[in-house]
Protein backbone atom coordinates (compact mmCIF):
# COMPACT_ATOMS: atom_id res chain seq x y z
CA UNK A 1 0.00 0.00 0.00
CA UNK A 2 1.90 3.17 -1.33
CA UNK A 3 2.51 5.33 1.99
CA UNK A 4 0.70 8.95 0.74
CA UNK A 5 -2.41 6.53 1.17
CA UNK A 6 -1.85 4.82 4.33
CA UNK A 7 -1.68 8.53 5.68
CA UNK A 8 -4.46 10.07 3.54
CA UNK A 9 -6.48 6.92 5.62
CA UNK A 10 -5.45 7.55 8.84
CA UNK A 11 -6.22 11.48 8.52
CA UNK A 12 -9.57 10.56 7.00
CA UNK A 13 -9.74 7.99 10.04
CA UNK A 14 -8.95 10.70 12.44
CA UNK A 15 -11.57 13.43 10.91
CA UNK A 16 -14.33 10.78 11.07
CA UNK A 17 -13.80 9.39 14.92
CA UNK A 18 -13.54 13.45 16.19
CA UNK A 19 -16.26 14.09 14.11
CA UNK A 20 -18.09 11.14 15.81
CA UNK A 21 -17.09 11.86 18.95
CA UNK A 22 -17.97 15.83 18.38
CA UNK A 23 -21.56 14.35 17.33
CA UNK A 24 -22.04 12.22 20.27
CA UNK A 25 -20.94 15.29 22.82
CA UNK A 26 -23.61 17.52 21.52
CA UNK A 27 -26.01 14.83 21.55
CA UNK A 28 -25.47 13.97 24.96
CA UNK A 29 -25.82 17.86 26.09
CA UNK A 30 -22.21 17.84 26.30
CA UNK A 31 -21.42 21.53 24.27
CA UNK A 32 -24.09 23.69 25.75
CA UNK A 33 -22.07 25.83 26.84
CA UNK A 34 -21.81 29.41 26.64
CA UNK A 35 -17.77 29.79 26.44
CA UNK A 36 -16.41 26.84 25.81
CA UNK A 37 -15.08 27.49 21.86
CA UNK A 38 -16.85 23.56 21.37
CA UNK A 39 -20.01 24.50 22.04
CA UNK A 40 -19.46 27.79 19.88
CA UNK A 41 -18.96 25.45 17.26
CA UNK A 42 -21.99 23.51 17.89
CA UNK A 43 -23.87 26.11 17.91
CA UNK A 44 -22.94 27.32 14.91
CA UNK A 45 -23.61 24.08 13.20
CA UNK A 46 -26.69 22.68 15.09
CA UNK A 47 -28.17 26.06 16.11
CA UNK A 48 -29.06 26.52 19.98
CA UNK A 49 -29.74 23.78 22.14
CA UNK A 50 -32.89 23.80 23.67
CA UNK A 51 -33.57 20.28 24.09
CA UNK A 52 -33.58 20.61 27.82
CA UNK A 53 -36.51 23.20 27.98
CA UNK A 54 -38.29 21.28 25.24
CA UNK A 55 -38.10 17.85 28.10
CA UNK A 56 -39.01 20.50 30.79
CA UNK A 57 -42.59 21.70 28.63
CA UNK A 58 -43.32 18.09 27.87
CA UNK A 59 -43.33 17.35 32.50
CA UNK A 60 -45.79 20.62 32.40
CA UNK A 61 -47.91 19.44 29.93
CA UNK A 62 -48.07 15.79 31.36
CA UNK A 63 -48.75 17.05 34.31
CA UNK A 64 -50.67 20.09 34.44
CA UNK A 65 -51.83 19.88 30.51
CA UNK A 66 -54.42 23.08 31.37
CA UNK A 67 -51.42 25.54 32.09
CA UNK A 68 -49.50 27.44 29.01
CA UNK A 69 -46.81 25.66 27.56
CA UNK A 70 -44.60 27.90 27.37
CA UNK A 71 -41.28 29.48 28.25
CA UNK A 72 -41.21 32.92 29.98
CA UNK A 73 -38.23 35.59 30.40
CA UNK A 74 -37.35 37.65 33.14
CA UNK A 75 -35.36 40.29 32.68
CA UNK A 76 -34.99 43.69 34.44
CA UNK A 77 -32.67 46.04 33.19
CA UNK A 78 -30.99 46.55 29.91
CA UNK A 79 -28.06 48.84 29.20
CA UNK A 80 -24.72 49.03 27.47
CA UNK A 81 -23.11 50.06 30.98
CA UNK A 82 -23.18 48.57 34.70
CA UNK A 83 -22.04 45.39 33.46
CA UNK A 84 -21.23 44.59 37.05
CA UNK A 85 -25.01 44.25 37.77
CA UNK A 86 -26.07 40.98 37.57
CA UNK A 87 -29.40 41.98 36.63
CA UNK A 88 -28.24 43.96 34.04
CA UNK A 89 -28.29 42.25 30.02
CA UNK A 90 -26.08 44.41 27.40
CA UNK A 91 -28.57 45.39 24.81
CA UNK A 92 -26.73 43.06 21.79
CA UNK A 93 -26.77 40.05 24.06
CA UNK A 94 -30.09 40.69 24.70
CA UNK A 95 -31.14 41.07 20.64
CA UNK A 96 -28.41 37.86 20.86
CA UNK A 97 -30.94 35.91 22.30
CA UNK A 98 -33.82 37.29 20.66
CA UNK A 99 -32.00 36.21 17.54
CA UNK A 100 -31.47 32.79 18.95
CA UNK A 101 -34.87 32.05 20.32
CA UNK A 102 -35.95 32.59 16.67
CA UNK A 103 -32.85 30.83 14.93
CA UNK A 104 -34.62 27.42 17.44
CA UNK A 105 -37.69 28.16 15.88
CA UNK A 106 -39.77 29.89 18.47
CA UNK A 107 -42.51 32.21 18.37
CA UNK A 108 -42.83 34.94 20.40
CA UNK A 109 -46.33 35.64 22.47
CA UNK A 110 -47.35 38.47 25.37
CA UNK A 111 -49.65 38.29 27.91
CA UNK A 112 -52.94 38.76 25.85
CA UNK A 113 -51.96 35.31 24.01
CA UNK A 114 -52.65 33.75 27.58
CA UNK A 115 -55.26 35.31 27.88
CA UNK A 116 -57.07 34.38 25.09
CA UNK A 117 -55.32 30.65 25.85
CA UNK A 118 -57.28 30.93 29.28
CA UNK A 119 -60.15 31.76 27.47
CA UNK A 120 -60.49 28.85 24.99
CA UNK A 121 -60.38 31.33 22.14
CA UNK A 122 -57.62 30.38 20.60
CA UNK A 123 -54.30 27.75 20.87
CA UNK A 124 -50.00 28.70 21.41
CA UNK A 125 -47.58 27.75 19.14
CA UNK A 126 -45.88 24.50 19.81
CA UNK A 127 -42.50 26.78 20.70
CA UNK A 128 -43.94 29.98 22.54
CA UNK A 129 -41.64 32.26 24.61
CA UNK A 130 -42.53 35.12 26.47
CA UNK A 131 -40.56 37.97 27.16
CA UNK A 132 -41.58 40.36 30.19
CA UNK A 133 -39.40 42.87 32.25
CA UNK A 134 -39.81 43.54 35.74
CA UNK A 135 -39.50 46.95 37.53
CA UNK A 136 -40.12 49.49 34.79
CA UNK A 137 -36.50 50.82 34.73
CA UNK A 138 -36.21 53.75 32.36
CA UNK A 139 -33.74 51.88 30.62
CA UNK A 140 -36.52 49.46 29.11
CA UNK A 141 -38.08 52.00 26.95
CA UNK A 142 -34.41 53.63 25.55
CA UNK A 143 -32.69 50.57 25.10
CA UNK A 144 -35.25 46.84 25.21
CA UNK A 145 -38.38 48.52 23.37
CA UNK A 146 -36.39 49.75 20.28
CA UNK A 147 -34.99 46.30 19.70
CA UNK A 148 -38.17 44.57 20.09
CA UNK A 149 -39.69 46.72 17.50
CA UNK A 150 -36.82 46.07 15.46
CA UNK A 151 -37.29 43.07 15.53
CA UNK A 152 -41.15 42.85 15.42
CA UNK A 153 -40.98 40.77 18.93
CA UNK A 154 -44.18 41.46 21.50
CA UNK A 155 -42.82 42.13 25.46
CA UNK A 156 -44.70 42.23 28.92
CA UNK A 157 -43.44 44.80 31.10
CA UNK A 158 -44.73 44.39 34.43
CA UNK A 159 -44.70 48.01 36.11
CA UNK A 160 -44.64 49.45 40.06
CA UNK A 161 -47.25 51.78 39.83
CA UNK A 162 -46.28 53.83 42.66
CA UNK A 163 -42.76 54.49 40.78
CA UNK A 164 -44.09 55.76 37.65
CA UNK A 165 -42.13 58.50 36.01
CA UNK A 166 -39.81 58.42 39.43
CA UNK A 167 -36.30 58.55 38.51
CA UNK A 168 -34.87 55.74 36.25
CA UNK A 169 -38.17 54.75 35.50
CA UNK A 170 -40.34 54.86 32.62
CA UNK A 171 -42.89 57.47 32.52
CA UNK A 172 -47.03 57.32 32.34
CA UNK A 173 -45.88 58.71 28.38
CA UNK A 174 -43.93 55.95 27.51
CA UNK A 175 -45.90 53.76 28.87
CA UNK A 176 -48.61 54.56 26.61
CA UNK A 177 -46.34 55.00 23.74
CA UNK A 178 -44.74 51.17 23.88
CA UNK A 179 -48.51 50.09 24.45
CA UNK A 180 -49.62 51.61 21.33
CA UNK A 181 -46.95 50.03 19.83
CA UNK A 182 -47.92 46.83 20.02
CA UNK A 183 -46.44 46.24 24.17
CA UNK A 184 -48.24 44.75 26.88
CA UNK A 185 -48.48 46.60 30.76
CA UNK A 186 -48.84 44.59 33.53
CA UNK A 187 -48.73 45.30 37.31
CA UNK A 188 -45.85 44.43 39.95
CA UNK A 189 -47.87 45.98 42.85
CA UNK A 190 -47.67 49.40 44.12
CA UNK A 191 -44.34 49.53 46.53
CA UNK A 192 -42.26 46.35 45.08
CA UNK A 193 -42.46 44.91 48.64
CA UNK A 194 -42.51 41.40 49.22
CA UNK A 195 -46.17 40.65 49.56
CA UNK A 196 -45.44 37.32 51.28
CA UNK A 197 -44.88 39.52 54.38
CA UNK A 198 -47.73 41.65 54.59
CA UNK A 199 -51.09 41.03 56.17
CA UNK A 200 -54.31 40.68 54.12
CA UNK A 201 -55.30 43.87 54.06
CA UNK A 202 -52.06 45.39 52.66
CA UNK A 203 -51.75 42.61 50.31
CA UNK A 204 -55.20 43.18 48.62
CA UNK A 205 -54.25 47.32 48.67
CA UNK A 206 -51.07 46.77 46.83
CA UNK A 207 -53.12 44.33 44.32
CA UNK A 208 -56.43 46.48 43.40
CA UNK A 209 -54.30 50.02 43.86
CA UNK A 210 -51.43 49.22 41.36
CA UNK A 211 -54.00 47.60 38.71
CA UNK A 212 -56.42 51.11 39.29
CA UNK A 213 -53.28 53.60 39.00
CA UNK A 214 -52.07 51.32 35.44
CA UNK A 215 -55.67 51.38 33.94
CA UNK A 216 -56.28 55.19 34.70
CA UNK A 217 -52.70 55.68 32.89
CA UNK A 218 -53.23 53.12 30.27
CA UNK A 219 -57.17 53.25 29.56
CA UNK A 220 -56.88 49.46 29.23
CA UNK A 221 -57.60 46.71 30.93
CA UNK A 222 -54.64 45.44 33.07
CA UNK A 223 -55.07 41.41 33.82
CA UNK A 224 -51.56 40.43 34.51
CA UNK A 225 -49.25 40.35 37.80
CA UNK A 226 -45.70 39.60 38.46
CA UNK A 227 -45.01 39.19 42.49
CA UNK A 228 -42.31 41.29 44.07
CA UNK A 229 -39.30 39.25 44.42
CA UNK A 230 -41.41 36.28 43.09
CA UNK A 231 -42.78 35.58 46.11
CA UNK A 232 -46.42 34.51 47.17
CA UNK A 233 -47.82 32.53 49.75
CA UNK A 234 -51.54 31.31 50.34
CA UNK A 235 -53.25 34.48 51.74
CA UNK A 236 -51.52 36.50 48.48
CA UNK A 237 -52.44 33.55 46.14
CA UNK A 238 -56.03 34.00 47.73
CA UNK A 239 -55.81 37.81 46.85
CA UNK A 240 -54.60 37.96 43.41
CA UNK A 241 -57.23 35.86 42.45
CA UNK A 242 -59.93 38.54 42.95
CA UNK A 243 -57.82 41.19 41.11
CA UNK A 244 -56.14 39.54 38.26
CA UNK A 245 -56.71 36.42 35.73
CA UNK A 246 -53.19 35.57 36.01
CA UNK A 247 -49.73 36.11 37.63
CA UNK A 248 -45.61 35.50 37.49
CA UNK A 249 -43.05 34.06 39.68
CA UNK A 250 -39.42 34.41 38.67
CA UNK A 251 -37.96 31.27 39.35
CA UNK A 252 -38.63 27.82 37.19
CA UNK A 253 -39.37 24.85 39.63
CA UNK A 254 -39.83 21.46 36.74
CA UNK A 255 -41.13 19.26 40.18
CA UNK A 256 -43.48 21.94 41.11
CA UNK A 257 -46.92 21.98 39.29
CA UNK A 258 -48.10 25.32 38.01
CA UNK A 259 -51.85 27.34 38.08
CA UNK A 260 -52.60 30.33 36.52
CA UNK A 261 -51.08 32.32 39.41
CA UNK A 262 -47.80 30.20 39.52
CA UNK A 263 -46.99 30.72 35.93
CA UNK A 264 -42.73 30.58 36.38
CA UNK A 265 -40.40 32.50 34.66
CA UNK A 266 -36.87 32.19 33.74
CA UNK A 267 -34.44 34.81 35.41
CA UNK A 268 -32.07 36.29 32.76
CA UNK A 269 -29.03 37.76 34.17
CA UNK A 270 -25.35 39.25 33.11
CA UNK A 271 -23.97 36.02 33.06
CA UNK A 272 -26.32 34.49 30.11
CA UNK A 273 -24.47 35.22 27.07
CA UNK A 274 -26.73 32.42 25.26
CA UNK A 275 -30.17 31.05 25.20
CA UNK A 276 -28.71 27.83 26.61
CA UNK A 277 -27.36 28.81 29.80
CA UNK A 278 -30.81 30.61 30.63
CA UNK A 279 -32.36 27.12 30.99
CA UNK A 280 -29.69 26.61 33.86
CA UNK A 281 -31.40 29.35 36.19
CA UNK A 282 -33.35 28.37 38.94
Amino acid sequence: MDKEFRECLIITGIICLCTGLFSMAYHMGWLAQDSSLLGTLARSIYGPDVRQEMNRLQLVKETTPEIPRITALCYHEVRPDRKEDFLNVPPEVFRRHIQEFKKAGYKFIDVSDLQQFRMGTAELPEKAVLISFDDGYADNYTYAYPILLEEQVPGTFFVVSGTVGHDNRMTADELREMQANGMKIGSHTVSHENLAEMGVQSINFEMRESRAALEKVLGKPVYALAYPEGKANDAVLASVKKHYDMAFLAEVSPEEKQTMYTLQRYGVFSWNEHIESIFRNR
